[in-house]
C-alpha cells in the first residue's frame, strides 16, 4: 500500500491505477487469491475516495494546524501550532511554535531565510506533514482485499492484508459511501482518523484529524485552509545574499551498512521509527523516537541505527546534510 500527503504548496498526486491494480493478483504459497470483483469495488471505493480530497489547484492560501501531542517530550507542552502561508508560485513562509521551539522558514523563489532558536526540532512534528492536509493511500501489488464491511450506516470499510515476505499485516481503510469522504486508514496498529471535512479547491479536506496507535493518542490536529492573498508586501522578502537556498540538483543519501535486528521467535514485526540526520560523511546522528510507545525498542533503535552509514546527500555534487527518517525492524520482540 503505497500513501500520499499532499502538500499544501504543490500537490503530489497518486499515480492512476493500470490495469492490473483492478483484477485478482495471481499468487502462490498459502495465500487466496483475490475476487476480481471484490478488489475493483475496493479500488473504486478509495480512488473516489482519495479524489473527494485532491483539491484541483492550490491558489495563495493559509494553512493553520492546531495540534495536541498525546504524550509530549520531557519538557514540552501537549499544544503547538504550524502555520503555512502560500503567496503564489514559489512564495511560501511556514512557522512553526511548539514549546520553546520556534522556526521560521520564508522560501522566495530559490532563496530561503531561515530564524531558529536554540532548541532542536522535536521528532513528533514529523508525524504533521504525514497526515496534513490529509494522508491518502492506494493499493497496490503486496495488498489482498479480504472483505467490505458496513460497520456503521453510510461508512464501508475494506478490509485487505499487506504481504511483504514473510510478514502479513492486516489493514482496513473505511470511507463514507455518501460524500466519498476518506474516515480512517489503520495499518496494523496505527489509525488515522479524519473528520468535520469543509470544501477547498472543490475537493473537501479534513477540519479534525487523529493519528493513534493502539489506545495511545499520538497526535491531534484542527486544520483550516483559507484562501488569502492579501500579504504584507514584505511578507515573503528574503534578503538577495541569503546563504540559505532550495538545492535544484540535489541527490538523496543512499544506504551502504544498514542491517536489521536479529529476528526473535515469532513472526509479529514492530516498527520503530526515528527521525535524524545524515551528515556530509555519510554519519547518522541526532535521532530522536517519532513514537514513545515502545521506550526500550526506541532505545535499542537509535543504537542500532547510529552505526549505520551512508552515501550521504548531494547538492550540486558536493556532499550535504540531510534530516529524514529512519525505520527499524524488530520481529518477533
Amino acid at each position: 500500500m503505497h500513501r500520499t500527503a499532499i502538500a499544501a504548496l504543490v500537490f503530489t498526486a497518486c499515480c492512476p491505477y493500470s490495469a492490473a491494480g483492478q483484477t485478482a493478483s495471481l499468487r502462490t504459497g498459502s495465500y487466496p487469491p483475490e475476487d476480481p470483483a471484490l478488489r475493483a469495488e475496493a479500488v473504486r471505493l478509495v480512488e473516489r475516495a482519495n479524489l473527494a480530497s485532491t483539491p484541483g489547484t492550490w491558489p495563495p492560501n493559509e494553512m493553520v494546524l492546531r495540534f495536541h501531542v498525546g504524550d509530549p517530550p520531557a519538557g514540552f507542552p501537549t499544544d503547538g501550532e504550524y502555520v503555512s502561508s502560500v503567496g503564489g508560485a514559489g512564495l511560501r513562509r511556514q512557522e512553526w511554535s511548539y514549546g520553546d521551539f520556534h522556526y521560521t522558514q520564508v522560501r522566495n523563489g530559490q532563496r530561503l531565510k531561515v530564524n531558529q532558536g536554540t532548541v532542536t526540532k522535536p521528532a513528533v512534528l514529523q508525524v504533521l506533514p504525514e497526515i496534513t492536509p490529509i494522508y491518502l493511500v492506494r493499493f497496490d501489488n503486496q495488498d489482498i482485499v479480504r472483505a467490505i464491511d458496513t460497520p456503521l450506516d453510510g461508512i464501508r470499510c475494506v478490509q485487505f492484508d499487506t504481504i511483504a515476505g514473510e510478514r502479513t499485516q492486516s489493514n482496513e481503510i473505511c470511507v463514507d459511501e455518501k460524500n466519498g469522504w476518506l474516515v480512517s486508514i489503520r495499518v496494523g496498529d496505527v489509525v488515522t482518523k479524519d473528520s468535520n471535512f469543509f470544501p477547498f479547491g472543490q475537493s473537501f479536506l479534513p477540519g479534525h484529524i487523529e493519528r493513534w496507535r493502539g489506545n495511545r493518542l499520538l497526535l491531534s490536529v484542527d486544520e483550516t485552509v483559507t484562501l488569502k492573498s492579501d500579504y504584507p508586501p514584505e511578507y515573503f522578502d528574503v534578503p538577495a545574499d541569503s546563504r540559505a537556498f532550495l538545492c535544484p540538483d540535489f541527490r538523496r543519501a543512499f544506504e551502504i551498512h544498514t542491517p536489521q535486528p536479529e529476528p526473535g521467535g515469532s513472526s509479529e514485526v514492530t516498527d520503530i521509527r526515528l527521525y535524524g540526520h545524515i551528515d556530509q560523511n555519510g554519519n547518522v546522528g541526532g535521532l530522536k523516537p517519532i513514537d514513545t510507545t515502545y521506550p526500550d525498542l526506541n532505545e535499542e533503535a537509535i543504537r542500532i541505527v547510529s552505526k549505520w552509514t551512508y552515501a550521504p546527500a548531494q547538492c550540486g555534487g558536493k556532499p550535504t546534510w540531510w534530516q529524514t527518517t529512519f525505520t527499524v525492524h524488530f520481529r518477533g520482540r
